[in-house]
């Protein structure tokens, strides 16, 4: 029987140079392939791709979830470099930590609009 060994969430982004500079410069994560159309970023186990679209609408409706260990301590990490005032959608953000149906998680937006929840691995 075939097993199932993981996922590659594909965020977009109208401008991907910009997107990968987020995530590799603000968050910790790894820039491992990329161009301007199309780029590879990682960290720890997770890999994210970043693909490229002309069409705004689309990163705003792009969502993906991220299992972590620790969601606290990531978003204490993150709290120096990333707005926690997620309701102003002026720039990247995130939401305060808390307890959900998935467990305890938060949301981060990037950039480009993309919302990326970081929710605790059970």
């Amino acid at each position: 029987m075939t097993k199932f060994s993981g996922a590659v969430p594909v965020l977009t982004a109208v401008d991907v140079p910009a997107n990968v500079s987020f995530w590799v410069n603000t968050l910790g994560f790894r820039k491992d392939f990329g161009d301007g159309d199309f780029a590879g970023v990682s960290r720890g186990d997770v890999r994210l791709y970043i693909s490229r679209t002309e069409h705004q609408i689309v990163a705003d409706n792009t969502s993906a979830w991220i299992e972590v260990t620790d969601p606290d301590a990531l978003h204490t990490e993150w709290a120096a470099e990333v707005s926690t005032d997620y309701a102003n959608a002026s720039g990247p953000a995130m939401t305060q930590v808390g307890d959900s149906p998935a467990g305890r998680e938060f949301a981060v937006r990037d950039p480009a609009g993309n919302c990326v929840h970081f929710a605790a691995a059970e």
